[in-house]
């Protein structure tokens, strides 16, 4: 019984955040002085929920980059708003647009500015490497962010 209720906590706590308010997070990623890690996905997209499964989740559970990024995920699907990094009421899918994102899953590494730091991961190739890719990004990403010394 203990083991059952133990893994239901660890399930929750591998759940991406779900961010709706941008100017809120640009504040907490610059006060931290952390990289935003956002997952641009759709609700039925299976390869989202792939990626989730196989890489993100694993990545918070182990804790890996914890203290280096804030790991985010938005939805673009029809009707869904947000508030962006300069504190406007937008579509979800108009945010991603202006990132060049008509395709999920797509990974994007944002400085506290909204600036790009490393390239988007557009879609899943193999799965099996998408970690490396993924830890590859954020280092790269985490060298251009302002105010970080590594």
């Amino acid at each position: 019984m203990l083991f059952f209720l133990s893994g239901t906590v660890q399930l929750s706590e591998s759940r991406i955040i779900r961010v709706h308010d941008f100017h809120k997070l640009a504040e907490q990623a610059r006060r931290e002085q952390r990289l935003i890690m956002l997952l641009v996905s759709q609700a039925d997209c299976p390869y989202c929920h792939l990626v989730k499964e196989e890489v993100i989740h694993p990545m918070i559970l182990g804790g890996d980059f914890e203290d280096e990024i804030l790991i985010r995920e938005i939805f673009i699907d029809a009707g869904k708003k947000l508030i962006d990094f300069q504190g406007r009421d937008v579509e979800a899918a108009d945010f991603a647009h202006g990132y060049g994102v008509y395709v999920t899953p797509t990974l994007l590494f944002l400085g506290p500015d909204g600036r790009e730091l490393a390239k988007p991961m557009v879609g899943v190739n193999t799965i099996e490497m998408y970690y490396y890719y993924v830890a590859q990004s954020v280092r790269a990403a985490l060298q251009k962010l302002p105010g970080r010394h590594s």
